[in-house]
């Protein structure tokens, strides 16, 4: 009787705390990967309208797309009102601070970002049989009708092999390829 009393008040004390303990302890476990997760996009520097930037940008294309340019404000405004135009959504707020944060941080002014881990030169290619006229336009600078015919053209003759096969692409300026002509994959 005496060790069954001993064992009650132990279990009186001793069960609180343990509910605690694990309690407190999966709270502990709960917040630990959120708080030592690592970020998936270590180029975008922290700040004011960097979530986002990355939820409005990535929803057509890369966020590489962004951040291989540097462009003064009115650029980026361009750069916005052309996307708007394309589809992308958001409030006239959102794009302020879309607006301030690549001003911000890809603005003229602003470093190169630096490249993800692992992801080496990898993030500025552009594979042109796989874009879309809008991110052709976006990464190789074309206009909206060179893009346009480009995209018509790879649809009518197949999939391009060599750079050489995109020249042959009518009303476009060639010097625009073979100026990201590094960046281009035709796989």
């Amino acid at each position: 009787m005496r060790h069954a009393k001993q064992l009650l008040a132990s279990l009186t004390i001793g069960l609180p705390m343990l509910v605690w303990g694990v309690s407190a302890g999966s709270a502990v476990a709960a917040a630990a990967p959120a708080a030592y997760a690592q970020d998936a996009h270590p180029e975008l520097p922290p700040g004011p309208g960097r979530d986002v930037t990355l939820a409005t940008c990535t929803k057509c294309h890369a966020i590489s797309n962004v951040t291989g340019q540097h462009k003064d404000r009115d650029g980026w405004t361009a750069t916005i009102t052309k996307m708007v135009g394309y589809g992308a959504t958001g409030t006239d707020d959102d794009f302020g601070l879309i607006l301030d944060y690549v001003t911000k941080n890809f603005g003229l002014d602003s470093p190169p970002a630096a490249p993800a881990a692992g992801a080496a030169d990898a993030h500025a290619k552009i594979v042109v049989n796989k874009e879309t006229a809008a991110q052709l336009t976006t990464d190789l600078g074309l206009t909206d009708d060179e893009a346009k015919a480009v995209v018509s053209y790879r649809e009518k003759n197949g999939d391009y092999k060599t750079i050489d096969d995109l020249k042959k692409v009518p009303n476009v300026d060639a010097k625009k390829f073979d100026a990201k002509k590094d960046d281009l994959l035709f796989s």
